[in-house]
């Protein structure tokens, strides 16, 4: 029994810490209300203005299917930080925000060297496509690299009663198709998930994903009768 208790205490920790997290990151397969309760309780808030949106998707994989989206759908993004603290809007348009995301970070100076005007402000940000009010599609995007620990939180929370295993499109059976390219899938087919860059991870529906596929190659279809018209 003595030698069960260090087990059930390192099993009570993990449940722990991923509750935690639980009140900061979303699910696929939830509503819209369920995951933004949930990050608004815990500090999080949802950029509305177009200024603070659009940059923000830019180069994001998803937009290439955008016209593919079945309707009603809705993006969203949100944004935490990481200690806690409930974001300011002029934080979240400052320059010193966007060289966060976008550009490698300068050499870190000791904290008491910085004066508070220049921090950063430090966080998560979260990219949500919702088809009919459901979550299908999550981007996790970090000011800074994403770190082992967190990432193996973040499939944690997506893991149900499977789990997660390296693959690619270039593994899938026949018949099986991916538009957006994966690095991991979820064994039970559900889910995959792509590393975007050491701060940026995208978790799909599977089925989402061979749906993009299959609308592409459709549009491609009915476009090429036109596009070699006249040879």
């Amino acid at each position: 029994m003595k030698d069960m208790i260090p087990i059930m205490r390192a099993f009570f920790m993990w449940t722990l810490c991923l509750c935690l997290y639980g009140s900061i990151y979303g699910r696929i397969g939830e509503n819209r209300s369920k995951l933004e309760s949930r990050l608004l309780k815990s500090s999080g808030i949802i950029l509305r203005e177009d200024d603070l949106t659009e940059g923000r998707q830019t180069g994001m994989p998803y937009l290439d299917y955008e016209e593919f989206f079945p309707k009603p759908y809705e993006i969203r993004l949100y944004f935490k930080s990481s200690n806690g603290s409930r974001p300011k809007l002029d934080e979240l348009a400052s320059s010193r925000l966007t060289q966060a995301f976008d550009r490698r970070s300068p050499p870190k100076r000791p904290l008491k060297s910085i004066d508070s005007s220049e921090r950063k402000l430090e966080g998560w940000e979260l990219h949500v496509l919702y088809i009919k009010g459901v979550s299908v599609l999550e981007v996790y995007k970090k000011t800074t690299e994403i770190t082992k620990q967190e990432l193996k939180f973040l499939l944690g929370l997506q893991t149900a009663n499977s789990f997660w295993t390296e693959s690619s499109k270039d593994e899938l059976p026949d018949g099986k198709y991916s538009a957006l390219g994966f690095d991991l899938v979820r064994v039970d087919g559900y889910l995959r998930a792509k590393k975007l860059n050491s701060r940026a991870l995208m978790i799909f529906r599977s089925q989402t994903d061979e749906f993009f596929h299959h609308s592409k190659i459709k549009e491609q279809t009915e476009l090429a009768p036109e596009s070699i018209k006249g040879f």
